[in-house]
């Protein structure tokens, strides 16, 4: 799991009311409509961001939404890379909403918090397939204390082709050239140096994550994961830990990033 907080998210916010967690997630495709009083809000004047690989495994979903119990403010935003899909519905959870691709089995998903809804437009944007999806903040107010009115972040599960130097997801759409504040995060299955520096790289390693770095770079935007700092864990003994889940910040978001780091629930 990774996540990101900005700060500050808004030039005057409103208190949001902090409370006991109590929830009881179920499985369909809408969100359980939030009760006032359940579940600790997001900070205020903070806009923190978490990302996940739930493994289409609907405990490791529980697992991560039941660890905010232990925070003092839930994340406004949670991204998550191959969520657990019944029949085409997402489990949902109390206080957030939902976003996902309107397909069978989408691998990607997000869900916003409802007491961030309640005072930013949100809009999703699912580019025609099942891998990545975008939403689009704004506000009447500006964003970060900056002039910008607008915010957007990319969550990406971007899988192997036949051809290893192509991916599911291509450099293009994850690095678009934008005047405003974009987050670029996912789980993209590329290893290069400048994320994980003292791992051996193969030329087929190196030849498939070189094309994202360089759009990305090109692009103006900047890894923000610290050197070495894994992001997945292996399953068994004989594989070695690696960093696979990527964070990117454009130039205008880039100075108003204040912490990113790794973590499991």
């Amino acid at each position: 799991m990774a996540s990101e907080v900005l700060s500050p998210w808004r030039s005057q916010a409103l208190p949001l009311h902090l409370a006991i967690v109590g929830f009881v997630p179920v499985m369909n495709n809408r969100p359980t409509p939030p009760h006032q009083g359940q579940g600790p809000a997001p900070a205020p004047t903070l806009l923190s961001i978490v990302q996940h690989n739930c493994l289409g495994s609907w405990n490791v979903f529980l697992s991560l939404f039941v660890s905010f119990r232990e925070a003092t403010t839930y994340p406004s935003i949670v991204l998550l890379q191959d969520p657990p899909v019944n029949k085409a519905h997402l489990p949902s959870f109390n206080c957030f909403k939902s976003f996902f691709p309107p397909v069978r089995k989408p691998r990607v998903a997000a869900y916003v918090h409802m007491s961030f809804l309640s005072n930013y437009m949100v809009l999703p944007r699912f580019k025609g397939a099942d891998d990545v999806l975008a939403l689009d903040i704004s506000s009447n107010e500006p964003l970060f204390n900056t002039d910008f009115h607008s915010f957007r972040v990319i969550n990406a599960y971007s899988t192997n082709t036949a051809d290893h130097r192509v991916h599911s997801v291509s450099p293009e759409v994850l690095f678009p050239d934008l005047g405003f504040p974009l987050l670029v995060l996912g789980d993209l299955k590329i290893h290069n140096a400048l994320s994980d520096p003292l791992r051996h790289f193969s030329s087929r390693e190196i030849s498939s994550s070189t094309p994202c770095f360089e759009k990305g770079a090109q692009s103006g935007f900047c890894l923000l994961n610290p050197p070495r700092e894994y992001t997945r864990f292996p399953l068994v003994g004989t594989a070695r830990p690696s960093v696979i889940d990527l964070s990117f910040a454009n130039a205008a978001l880039l100075p108003l990033v204040k912490i990113w780091e790794a973590s499991l629930p």
